[in-house]
């Protein structure tokens, strides 16, 4: 129909191609990888801490457990109505609760000292709480 047309029309093929999208696939390729990296090292160290606050409230929860302990044996409940047999004992008694799963690999190793003043004798049960890694120690004072 327009044979002339179709044949006239001239293409240059010599010219440079300008443009921009191929420097800028290979930057947003290259800043989403280092995004990527970076966010599985924020996971890694967000697990680790979390793994560490979970030993370190287990060790916490071995020595409050050890300090309960102290205190059982110090005001021994069987003299409760008047307390006439309190004895402290310097050496440290240990404690370990295999028994519990949620314990497991925790200890617990609790002293006694005691000081008087004004007729007042007060007992300091010290607990300290290990498990694996993490150590945690309470101190109790009692009357």
């Amino acid at each position: 129909m327009f044979p002339k047309l179709a044949r006239n029309r001239v293409w240059r093929t010599g010219t440079r191609q300008q443009g921009i999208g191929l420097p800028v696939a290979i930057f947003v390729i290259t800043v989403l990888a280092a995004f990527v990296v970076n966010m599985g090292y924020l996971v890694q160290d967000n697990a680790t801490g979390r793994i560490e606050y979970v030993q370190s409230l287990r060790a916490l929860l071995a020595a409050e457990s050890g300090g309960d302990f102290g205190l059982n044996v110090l005001f021994d409940p069987s003299d409760a109505t008047t307390y006439s047999s309190l004895s402290c004992s310097s050496t440290p008694v240990s404690y370990s609760f295999t028994n519990d799963p949620g314990m497991a690999g925790c200890s617990a190793s609790v002293s006694c000292t005691s000081s008087s003043s004004s007729g007042e004798t007060v007992y300091t049960i010290t607990s300290v709480g290990t498990c694996d890694d993490s150590t945690r120690t309470i101190a109790i004072d009692a009357m």
